[in-house]
C-alpha cells in the first residue's frame, strides 16, 4: 500500500500524455525542485513564492468561463415551473434515461452497456492500482476524475477510503413525477441505477466497496473501501 493514500497526493502524480509536471524537465528535476525540495511555486518556508505570480486555472479560457458562468447565472434566475438547481439538465438527462430503460425493461442491459462504456478508463486505473497497491486511486477514478458525478452532486464530502454525498435527484424527480414524466422513487433510482455501476465500476477497478443501502431523509449517501 502506498505510504500517501490522499486524494490530492494521487491526482499530483504525472500524466505522461501530458509531459513531466511543473519544474520538471526531460531530463529531471530541475534547481530547486529535486527530491525532498518544496513544490514549484512554494518557498523553503511553506509559503507561496512571491515572487511567482497566481494563477486561476483559467487563462486561455477566460472567454469560455465567461459564458459558462452566463449559463450558471441564466439557470439560477429560472424559476418557472420551480426554481431550477445548477445541476438540473444533467439530472433530468439521467432521470430520462433511466425511465426509458424501465419502460423497456432494459435496466439490466443499461447497466451493462455502462460497465463496457467505462471499462476502457476503468482499466487504466486497474493497472495503477495493480502496480502502485493505492486503492484510493479506485475512488478518485469513481468520484473527483469523473465530471458525470461532481457535475452533478453539490453536497459532498470526501475522505481516504470514503465519499458521502446527497442524491441529486429528488428536486427534478419531484417536479417530473407531478406532471407524469417519471415514475420512479429516489429509492428505485438508488437500487436500479447507482449500486450496480458503483459495484461494477469497484469489481472492474479491483477493490471491494460498500454503498448505503437504504436513503433516509437527509438523502445522503456513502462509498467505502472494504477489505
Amino acid at each position: 500500500m502506498s505510504a500517501d493514500l490522499s486524494p490530492q497526493a494521487a491526482f499530483e502524480a504525472p500524466d505522461k500524455a501530458k509531459g513531466p509536471p511543473p519544474g520538471v524537465g526531460a531530463g529531471g528535476p530541475q534547481q530547486g525542485a529535486g527530491a525532498g525540495g518544496p513544490p514549484p511555486g512554494v518557498a523553503g518556508n511553506g509559503r507561496p513564492n512571491p515572487t511567482l505570480a497566481m494563477k486561476s486555472g483559467i487563462e486561455g479560457r477566460e472567454k469560455e468561463f465567461g459564458e459558462a458562468v452566463g449559463v450558471l447565472l441564466k439557470t439560477f434566475m429560472d424559476t418557472m415551473p420551480y426554481v431550477h438547481e445548477f445541476n438540473d439538465a444533467v439530472v433530468k438527462s439521467h432521470l430520462s434515461h433511466i425511465q426509458f430503460a424501465k419502460r423497456h425493461n432494459l435496466l439490466k442491459e443499461m447497466i451493462e452497456d455502462d460497465q463496457k462504456t467505462m471499462s476502457p478508463m476503468l482499466g487504466r486505473v486497474r493497472k495503477a492500482i495493480e502496480q502502485t497497491g493505492n486503492k484510493e486511486l479506485a475512488m478518485i477514478a469513481m468520484f473527483e476524475r469523473t465530471s458525470c458525478f461532481y457535475q452533478m452532486v453539490a453536497t459532498y464530502h470526501s475522505e481516504t477510503g470514503k465519499r458521502v454525498w446527497k442524491s441529486p435527484f429528488g428536486l427534478v424527480l419531484d417536479m417530473g413525477t407531478r406532471i407524469g414524466q417519471f415514475d420512479m422513487t429516489e429509492q428505485e433510482i438508488h437500487d436500479v441505477w447507482l449500486k450496480p455501476r458503483l459495484y461494477g465500476y469497484a469489481e472492474q477497478l479491483g477493490v471491494k466497496i460498500k454503498v448505503t443501502d437504504t436513503l433516509g431523509d437527509d438523502k445522503m449517501i456513502s462509498c467505502e473501501l472494504v477489505d
